[in-house]
């Protein structure tokens, strides 16, 4: 886990600083945070999205990070996606592709335990984005939703919600 955490900064710093030379000379807000709810951080999520380009559109990715705490048991989640945004004047349809890592400790799976071991998974999924983003071009509130499609071992779960709120610049 510590060697994963350790990647996971250095990608999203180096992600961060690429992404900051686009702030300059912007042709409208390319940039959001938001609070995903479901999606591919499965419970929530708080997210940072950017476009890898100067314009509103166009493609684009985002890295976040999710954890829930639920009678003792801890999951994290740690997505990541690149993205594409078709549209025009804030209204945008939008479609990824991206992994999650996710970090499962749970007592015998229930959450209740007479016994003091606890179990921990740790592993990846695969998901898809589809859906309508509102992020209007001069920044401002910024809104998500659709469909996460999500795959993981031997699991498919083709309708998985997504909903975000947040703020573009």
């Amino acid at each position: 886990m510590k060697k994963f955490l350790t990647v996971a900064i250095f990608f999203l710093s180096n992600f961060l600083s690429i992404s900051s030379f686009s702030q300059v000379d912007t042709e409208g807000s390319n940039h959001g945070i938001y609070l995903e709810f479901f999606g591919n951080g499965i419970f929530y999520s708080v997210n940072y999205d950017t476009r890898f380009s100067k314009k509103s559109d166009g493609l684009g990715g985002k890295v976040g990070f999710g954890y829930i705490a639920v009678a003792g048991d801890h999951y994290s989640s740690f997505p990541f996606l690149v993205n594409y945004l078709l549209g025009k004047e804030g209204h945008y349809f939008e479609i990824g592709a991206g992994a999650n890592y996710l970090v499962a400790d749970y007592k015998n799976g229930t959450g209740v335990s007479e016994s003091p071991e606890i179990a921990k998974w740790e592993g990846w999924s695969a998901s898809l984005s589809l859906g309508y983003r509102y992020q209007p071009v001069a920044g401002g509130f910024l809104f998500r939703a659709g469909i996460t499609p999500m795959f993981k071992e031997r699991e498919f779960r083709p309708f998985w919600p997504q909903a975000s709120v947040g703020y573009a610049f």
